[in-house]
């Protein structure tokens, strides 16, 4: 991914949030259900959110979330504002925008000349956001018992981040956030053409989605905050029907900032152990082992070395670094 560049500074220096929002799941969300958007929701969550929309709304609501390019009014994207509130509030909020605020920043985007899809924002704007907003309560409503079971994984990641940011390890984090962003030591290469700009003086404001394992958004043109919007770790344990997910596995700080997988690999690199050691202990395939190690190597704290026919993994001195201060 080239993209274009965010430049961060020295990680010790970040002002760094989390921020459990409702608005960018719902968002993310029904940008998947009215495929508009792959965000790698489930088929059958797909499947009960696409059929609880109203039909005739779709065709008004889909070619505004049907884009090509990353663009997107913040009210529209349920991101006007960053504070905390209730996943009931996303459809009331939305109705208290200005529609001609709204009408008037799609139109200077497009030039005066917005695409078809766009006219209905521009020309009718009050009724536009009306339509709009009854998809989004659709939404809210089938996604309530989901947004409820996810709640202690949205706690688990606030406390994740803020172990991460008082142990030094936010570089660590910020290397396992997944595309659309890609951490660099001092800066985030961004997916979508937004230039190159300057984190400066905004807090990183981190918010986990309870949608898809592919969901990704960002907003870096912000005055107040810069943004990043990912999957919420654990979605798989939801899936499965387990709203605790993870209570079983290690709540230590390395297993919190790391996760159990990637944890139990750093615990075990001064054993040197080989790809399928770690394969039979974690109960993984070639693939996911693989990916796990592919990451962990990325942020420089493992590298491989052949040995006959096998692969075994050592840690490097900034790996061992890590997991000194995260055990301790």
């Amino acid at each position: 991914m080239s993209g274009h560049v965010l430049h961060l500074g020295p990680p010790d220096r970040l002002g760094v949030q989390v921020r459990t929002h409702p608005g960018a799941t719902v968002f993310s969300v029904l940008r998947d259900a009215l495929r508009a958007a792959p965000q790698g929701l489930p088929a059958r969550w797909r499947a009960a959110l696409r059929s609880s929309v109203p039909g005739g709304a779709v065709e008004v609501v889909r070619p505004v979330l049907f884009q090509r390019d990353c663009w997107m009014p913040d009210p529209l994207a349920l991101v006007p504002e960053l504070t905390a509130y209730g996943l009931s509030e996303v459809g009331a909020r939305l109705r208290a925008v200005d529609p001609d605020r709204v009408a008037a920043e799609a139109d200077g985007h497009f030039g005066g000349a917005p695409p078809a899809g766009w006219r209905a924002v521009v020309d009718a704007p009050r009724g536009f956001l009306d339509t709009y907003a009854s998809v989004v309560d659709a939404v809210v409503d089938a996604l309530g018992p989901r947004w409820r079971q996810a709640q202690p994984l949205l706690s688990r990641e606030t406390e994740r981040v803020g172990v991460a940011a008082v142990t030094g390890a936010l570089d660590v984090l910020l290397g396992t956030l997944p595309p659309p962003v890609r951490y660099e030591p001092g800066r985030i290469r961004l997916a979508h053409a937004c230039g190159v700009q300057r984190l400066a003086d905004r807090p990183l404001v981190l918010v986990p989605l309870v949608s898809g394992y592919s969901a990704g958004m960002y907003g870096v043109d912000r005055d107040d905050v810069v943004w990043f919007a990912y999957p919420v770790p654990g979605l798989g344990t939801l899936a499965a029907g387990s709203p605790r997910g993870t209570a079983g596995t290690g709540r230590g700080p390395l297993d919190l900032v790391m996760g159990p997988v990637r944890a139990h690999i750093l615990r075990r690199l001064p054993h040197r152990p080989s790809l399928g050691q770690l394969g039979d202990e974690l109960s993984l395939g070639p693939s996911t082992l693989t990916y796990h190690c592919d990451q962990l190597a990325a942020a420089g704290l493992l590298h491989r070395q052949r040995r006959g026919r096998q692969v075994v993994l050592l840690a490097t001195e900034r790996g061992a670094a890590l997991v000194d201060v995260l055990e301790e």
